[in-house]
């Protein structure tokens, strides 16, 4: 029963889930709708999120969650309004006025900077200790700082594990065939010499897996000990830089540095001659026919894929940053009349394992199993399988604190893989950045002409197509035609308010 990560699904493919999620759906979704009153009276609150395959049990564990919600005594039922295609749908939704009291939103998916920025979502400061106190207190009042804009909480944390470890990841298969050595792989040039090996040794394996969603590159901020507190445009600060220091991080020799390494095994022939369509790269890879990939490598190794893999971070201090505490929020809807609901109903959410593993998990017995009771690990019922199941969203990140989540596989359980990460959240290194956020509702042209120029150029670069000796300099060029240098000074005016008045 693998389970598919946040950090997985972006760097395994997820647009190409999102569209096989879209085109595989039997039926429509239940759609976004504005709360009502349900029978009897009842206030009846809606809650959105993303998903990616139709769940047929999906009303029946609805009427679990509100028969247990009866079972508290609560005055309130929950209406679960999974998603496809949700970037997309709740752009529309947003635009129409049309969301849910609820909805899943993060820095990367159903923008919530750009949300909060423009009043879509309730300010939470003074609902979250009043309907929510112990998932307030569960957590320090630096990490509530990620989900703040101008000062306000705008989001409810999603507890994971919030530092990115950036790595790589490869079939333990070719591991063990070319004896690739762990303890001696600190950086991705290290893999060269194992990379040379499959490469001799395999006729129809890719040593190195890459698309034309740059999956593959070997620069991310982290691994160098840079915030990126504008992922989408290129900023980032140092984070243990008590200037704070606005950065364009394709300037940096850190980028230059690791271009140059992915245009050299490209022209080794490591990767792929021309960068693969993702959803093929994704279909690949899960076919165990490409040997290694740049992802996350949390502690514990967790296995995502149905083959056994084997993984290394490359991130020397994990961060506490405002990217990855805001990588899963749930927001309320400036419009919801039902805010004191929406809270209670999330506070039982993070609080109580057992309506969160309803919802994640679906009806014991009948969606799932418990396989080992003394390990908390479930699985599929007898004669159930992960392409014939009824209720598996498959995304525990999204509804509360995952470290309240069964364990999908033994080797997570005995590896202890949710103690080790939250206390991985607790000895993480602060960013002197936390809790910043880019204002850029005086900048729309600069995000604009950047955002598509970073789009045309930056990929040709990450994934070895053009010499970094040409295509370094061509790509700055353009950025700075695109408004990079006025973006940067914007930038930095607000970081040093912000770190004035914090």
């Amino acid at each position: 029963m693998t389970g598919i990560s946040r950090r997985s699904l972006l760097g395994y493919g997820g647009k190409a889930l999102l569209a096989a999620g879209a085109a595989g759906a039997a039926a429509p979704l239940l759609a976004a709708c504005s709360s009502s009153s349900g029978s009897g009276g009842a206030v009846n609150i809606t809650y959105q999120y993303m998903a990616f395959v139709n769940a047929p049990d999906q009303g029946l564990v609805q009427q679990a969650v509100n028969a247990y919600l009866k079972k508290l005594g609560r005055t309130f039922t929950v209406t679960l309004a999974p998603v496809l295609n949700y970037d997309q749908k709740m752009t529309l939704d947003m635009s129409a006025g049309n969301v849910g009291d609820a909805f899943f939103t993060a820095a990367w998916a159903n923008d919530f900077f750009k949300n909060a920025g423009s009043g879509n979502l309730l300010a939470l400061d003074d609902l979250l200790p009043k309907y929510a106190p112990k998932l307030y207190a569960s957590m320090s009042q630096s990490l509530w700082q990620g989900a703040k804009v101008n000062g306000k909480i705008y989001g409810v944390i999603n507890q994971q594990r919030f530092p990115k470890l950036w790595g790589f990841c490869a079939t333990k298969a070719m591991a063990d065939k070319y004896d690739l050595d762990l303890d001696s792989v600190k950086t991705y040039a290290d893999l060269e010499p194992w990379l040379a090996k499959v490469k001799a040794g395999e006729k129809d394996v890719i040593c190195w897996g890459t698309d034309v969603d740059t999956t593959g590159t070997m620069f991310y901020p982290e691994i160098f000990g840079l915030d990126p507190i504008a992922t989408a445009y290129g900023l980032a600060v140092r984070y243990d830089d008590a200037q704070r220091k606005v950065l364009n991080v394709y300037a940096t020799d850190e980028y230059k540095a690791a271009a140059e390494l992915m245009y050299r095994w490209h022209q080794i022939g490591y990767t792929t001659k021309d960068p693969l369509p993702d959803a093929d790269r994704a279909s690949k890879q899960h076919a165990g026919s490409i040997a290694a990939w740049s992802t996350q490598a949390p502690p514990t190794n967790p296995q995502l894929e149905t083959f056994p893999t084997v993984a290394k971070s490359f991130v020397a201090t994990p961060l506490l940053n405002t990217d990855g505490v805001s990588a899963t929020l749930t927001g309320l809807s400036a419009d919801t009349e039902h805010a004191q609901e929406v809270m209670e109903f999330l506070e039982l959410l993070n609080n109580d394992k057992y309506l969160y593993n309803l919802i994640c998990f679906g009806i014991e017995g009948k969606d799932y199993v418990v396989a080992d009771q003394a390990l908390g690990v479930v699985g599929f019922p007898q004669g159930v399988t992960s392409t014939s199941d009824r209720y598996n969203p498959n995304l525990d990140w999204q509804f509360g604190n995952q470290f309240n989540a069964y364990y999908r596989t033994e080797d997570d359980a005995k590896a202890k893989r949710w103690e080790v990460e939250k206390a991985l959240n607790t000895s993480a290194a602060t960013s002197v950045a936390l809790g910043f956020s880019l204002d850029t509702t005086d900048l729309r042209t600069q995000v604009s002409t950047v955002s598509a120029a970073i789009k045309e150029y930056q990929q040709q670069v990450a994934i070895g197509l053009v010499d970094p000796g040409k295509g370094i300099p061509q790509f700055l060029g353009k950025l700075d035609q695109a408004g990079m240098p006025a973006l940067l000074e914007a930038a930095q005016q607000q970081m040093d308010k912000w770190a004035k008045n914090k």
